[in-house]
């Protein structure tokens, strides 16, 4: 080889080096043209835990030249929110210089083709199936690293069942809950994160002491403050009336209470308020149970998990 060629090798060696030095993350190779994903979820929560579990696994969808990508799965392998592609095979790349709006959705299904999941919302004890989260963001070959911020694109409704006068907290434990008047079945579009009621209205659903169990909601139980507090998500929705709650304790009367949400969300949609549940938002109501009826303690809306908030209106 002549010195002319030898340099030339040189130079070329040291191009392919800086070129996959630029491609390097934390440890990691990637083909220059290949996208990264990691992903938060905004409020740091679901409908379990505080964060990303070993495993877990999203949709990410796109369209790049003449390429379009439909809810391919990637997974954190650790739980960190670093996303790699399940399958080596379809992997995401970059096919143009140009900028490329990506969007995920969290719980990953197999569509078949589609791009829309179906859940049924009175199998609250399913609710990881459809906790549906989304989130949009933007990438390209000169800036591959895509940062997704999963919001939650369904509406959740926190009760916490109180003892009042004449009522035990085992009778509070021990008592028949339901809630009726709103649309249990509906969908979630992965491409453009709209997740809709459809259906009829439901009839009386219990969601505490049924005994089909997969119908009940998750609860936990504060002995200190003899409250038992049940977390329900639902479709977001206009209620066409308040939605009906009915209580019943043990081998007695059951009484009933009309949940309406205009006067809380009025505290964000002042005038343009309506009797709905908002995507995204978390509605806590506090409920007491007495020997006579029920009491309402108000709604408030708040951030999703959070127990209190700022923001207050009064129950019709």
């Amino acid at each position: 080889m002549n010195m002319k060629n030898l340099k030339a090798s040189m130079l070329a060696v040291t191009a392919t080096a800086f070129l996959f030095a630029g491609c390097q993350n934390e440890g990691i190779s990637y083909p220059p043209d290949e996208a990264r994903f990691s992903a938060t979820i905004d409020g740091a929560s679901r409908a379990y835990n505080q964060a990303w579990e070993a495993n877990d696994e999203i949709g990410v969808s796109c369209q790049t030249g003449e390429v379009t990508y439909t809810n391919v799965c990637y997974y954190t392998v650790a739980g960190d929110g670093s996303f790699s592609p399940k399958e080596d095979s379809k992997k995401i790349y970059y096919q143009t210089e140009e900028e490329v709006t990506f969007t995920a959705c969290y719980p990953w299904n197999d569509l078949q083709g589609g791009n829309t999941l179906t859940a049924d919302t009175w199998k609250q004890a399913e609710q990881t199936k459809f906790d549906f989260l989304w989130a949009q963001a933007k990438g390209s070959k000169a800036n591959p690293d895509v940062s997704f911020v999963f919001a939650h694109r369904m509406a959740k409704l926190v009760l916490t069942i109180k003892c009042g006068n004449g009522v035990s907290y085992d009778e509070v434990k021990a008592a028949a809950l339901s809630l009726e008047g709103f649309k249990h079945l509906g969908s979630f579009d992965v491409t453009t994160g709209v997740a809709a009621a459809s259906g009829e209205n439901s009839a009386k659903w219990t969601f505490a002491g049924n005994s089909a169990a997969e119908n009940n909601a998750p609860y936990t139980q504060d002995d200190e403050s003899s409250t038992v507090v049940y977390t329900l998500i639902g479709y977001p929705q206009v209620l066409e009336a308040p939605v009906t709650f009915t209580a019943q304790l043990q081998g007695e009367q059951s009484f009933t209470a009309g949940l309406d949400f205009t006067n809380a969300n009025a505290i964000k949609d002042g005038s343009a308020a309506r009797n709905e549940w908002v995507a995204g938002r978390q509605y806590n109501i506090g409920i007491k149970l007495t020997k006579t009826g029920i009491s309402l303690e108000g709604c408030k809306i708040a951030a999703w998990d959070e127990e209190n908030s700022e923001v207050d209106a009064d129950m019709q």
